[in-house]
């Protein structure tokens, strides 16, 4: 039997539109998660701005202790690392298509973090 690979279809094949529309049904955490590293075709959809109009952290809290002294909140250093990856994937793929920013009221953003998103 002969093997035969030109019936076979790729993922990396599948059309731009169809992967965007596919794409728009994921959370920020599974289109931050490194879906964009698959192929060069995965990448282009990842960065097509339909995905990035809104970038909706509300899902996100921060772990954070109330102090008496600058900066007045201790924030945990793993709900901050998180806040700052998402944030630096985000702004990335969005190639500065994203109009609309929505934060959780628990989820404590540091002036740096909003800084740098401003500047992206």
């Amino acid at each position: 039997m002969e093997d035969n690979d030109s019936n076979i279809r790729r993922w990396e094949d599948l059309d731009i539109d169809i992967l965007v529309k596919i794409f728009q049904l994921l959370d920020i955490f599974e289109l931050t998660s490194g879906i964009s590293r698959v192929c060069s075709a995965w990448r282009m959809a990842c960065c097509d701005p339909l995905l990035w109009k809104t970038l909706n952290l509300s899902m996100l809290r921060s772990n954070f202790i109330k102090i008496p002294l600058e900066p007045y909140v201790y924030v945990d250093e793993r709900s901050d690392r998180t806040l700052t990856r998402l944030l630096k994937i985000s702004l990335g793929l969005s190639r500065q298509s994203i109009t609309t920013l929505i934060f959780h009221f628990n989820l404590y953003v540091s002036d740096e973090q909003l800084t740098y998103t401003a500047e992206r």
